[in-house]
């Protein structure tokens, strides 16, 4: 489907036909981050939207890594005699991550943007301290530069183990690593390489192959594993090694790099339809700024582009997505015994969904969109979205009154307004169908006599308000459009 969203990357001001309002507020919370309450992203209004997105980006810039735990740099021996091993430590960041998604927006959401560019597939690797140290190396080359960011992540002992880093010497040259640098991480598949670049470059990455302090340790260079001939790479002749291969890499094919990487950001944060006009302006920053990050970050996200409602219900939802934002749009509460386990909840069921953080379906990392929905995994939409308001509606049957009166206003009276209201909050810019609006309607006024509506019988106060809105929202996340961000 060609893309119609024809605006361009100057900076968005609003207009009379584009207004600065809540709705878009909302929006750019579910792109750069995980949701937001409406009553917070009323407060933001004050805002102008380039403020609010330098505000955001600069906030990400400056937050601080999640601290190290106790474990993060143990060797196997340490963490084979701790008491726990090491699935109990894994789920115990995955479930550190989750936390992260809930409360760190933007930073956590280029973090998940990145690991499903630089993957790794944790059961390859399966030591619980270098899921931690690659997680963290993600989180600070985020918001960094691009060049420093393919140096450091090639060096993560996760990253050395998975794609057999660990395993590449110069008697026994292992390729995988150098065919992934550039089809998967840098230039494209069958872009700007050939298969002598891969060989050769696979020499020059040879030599870290030597654990510090035992298995499970940080892994370091050791020259005797290391290819100290002549290679050439890109038709660049000379001794080289690691750190040769990024410089040639980025003196040679920058146009390639600046592309790839621009396209891939474009297709997570706006459409998976390309506009090779944006990407390539965005791709010519890239390069003007050295290969800097949040140049790029800020061009897109304050663009007229971005704002535009014709991409603004384009994406899908992923697993996370799904559940993340629920917990940051609504802020219920739940049973105190649920509440803890939340985070393990929404792990385990992304899990079913075919999300697994830290473990992609494969190197090439999931594809998105279309690929989260299926006849398998939709019902499990329903059925898990409609689990968690129903803990909910366990944990407090009043919320949802005083959830409402916060959204529609405390006298509002008109169902037909709070139908309209609700359906804007849980749903991007998308018009559901007529005959389910009326479906919709005829829900939420549900057994309450249709003359209570007309003569003032009924209002927000009404006893039966709380379970008119808990089937309201269940209508709502049964629609093909709630899966839409």
């Amino acid at each position: 489907m060609a893309d119609c969203n024809n605006s361009s990357l100057l900076i968005y001001t609003p207009s009379e036909e584009n207004p600065w309002d809540i709705s878009k507020v909302r929006f750019i919370y579910r792109r750069l981050g995980f949701g937001i309450s409406n009553e917070k992203a009323k407060t933001l209004l004050i805002k102008s939207p380039e403020e609010l997105v330098e505000d955001i980006i600069n906030s990400a810039k400056i937050l601080p890594l999640t601290p190290a735990p106790d474990w993060g740099f143990w060797n196997n021996s340490e963490i084979n005699s701790s008491g726990n091993n090491q699935a109990f430590y894994k789920n115990s960041w995955q479930k550190q991550a989750f936390s992260n998604f809930i409360s760190d927006g933007f930073r956590e959401r280029l973090t998940l943007f990145w690991s499903n560019h630089f993957v790794t597939e944790y059961y390859d690797y399966n030591r619980s301290q270098y899921l931690y140290q690659y997680h963290s190396r993600l989180q600070q080359y985020s918001l960094g530069n691009f060049k420093d960011f393919v140096s450091a992540i090639g060096l993560e002992p996760a990253m050395l183990m998975y794609l057999n880093g660990y395993t590449n010497k110069k008697n026994a040259p292992n390729e995988n690593y150098a065919r992934e640098l550039y089809e998967l991480f840098t230039l494209g598949e069958g872009n700007g390489y050939t298969s002598s670049d891969i060989t050769e470059t696979s020499r020059a990455l040879t030599g870290y192959n030597k654990y510090l302090d035992g298995n499970g340790s940080a892994v370091i260079f050791n020259e005797n594993t290391f290819d100290n001939g002549q290679k050439t790479i890109f038709g660049n002749t000379g001794i080289w090694g690691y750190q040769d291969v990024i410089d040639i890499l980025f003196q040679e094919k920058k146009e390639l790099i600046a592309n790839f990487i621009c396209e891939k950001l474009y297709k997570f944060f706006v459409s998976p339809t390309l506009n090779k006009e944006i990407t390539s302006d965005l791709a010519k920053t890239f390069i003007e700024e050295d290969f800097e990050l949040i140049p790029v970050y800020k061009q897109l996200f304050k663009s007229q582009h971005f704002f535009d409602s014709k991409t603004s219900n384009v994406l899908i939802k992923s697993p996370i997505d799904l559940f993340v934002f629920i917990k940051n749009d609504f802020e219920f509460t739940f049973p105190a015994n649920f509440e803890k386990n939340y985070t393990n909840y929404m792990r385990l069921r992304c899990i079913e969904m075919g999300q697994e953080i830290f473990k992609p379906v494969d190197v090439a990392g999931w594809q998105e969109n279309h690929d989260w929905i299926s006849t398998g995994t939709l019902p499990m939409r329903w059925e898990f979205v409609e689990y968690i308001f129903n803990r909910h509606w366990a944990g407090d049957k009043e919320q949802f009154r005083s959830f409402i009166k916060l959204l529609v206003g405390n006298g509002e009276k008109n169902p037909e307004v709070i139908v309209d209201k609700l359906k804007e909050f849980m749903f991007c810019n998308f018009q559901i169908k007529s005959e389910e609006s009326l479906d919709a309607l005829n829900i939420f006024k549900g057994d309450v006599p249709e003359n209570y509506f007309e003569d003032g019988t009924w209002d927000l106060s009404y006893e039966s308000v709380p379970k008119q809105v808990y089937d309201l929202i269940l209508f709502f996340i049964s629609l093909p459009e709630f899966q839409l961000k």
